[in-house]
């Protein structure tokens, strides 16, 4: 009578180092020194100081004021002539312009800081 053969053995447990390393790639090598001095001499986007007024322009600023100012002078205004109420409306669509190119020129000098080389 033969006996069954026996069980194959464990596989090994898994050591530390493969738990820590995917499979198929390599060890990682230490940076060199000047890597190091690199990292350290950058400082990361996110604790640089922020300000609100960085996106902003003098010429938005003066967009935006300008543009207030029509719009008010465009509201306030009371006209009797038919003149007088077309140079209203001008007013305050030309206010309302001037804000959106305002605001055009705040978006674009906020999209252009943010490419940095």
């Amino acid at each position: 009578m033969a006996f069954p053969t026996p069980p194959p053995p464990p596989p090994p447990p898994p050591s530390l180092t493969a738990e820590l390393e995917p499979a198929g790639t390599e060890a990682r090598r230490p940076p060199t020194d000047e890597e190091i001095q690199r990292i350290l001499s950058s400082q990361p986007k996110g604790l640089e100081p922020y300000s609100p007024f960085q996106d902003f322009s003098i010429t938005a600023i003066i967009g935006y004021v300008a543009g207030a100012a029509m719009v008010l002078t465009g509201l306030s205004s009371q006209g009797k002539t038919a003149d007088q109420h077309t140079a209203q409306a001008v007013n305050v669509a030309g206010g309302f312009t001037v804000i959106c190119l305002a605001s055009i020129c705040r978006h674009t000098k906020r999209l252009s800081s943010k490419r940095d080389p």
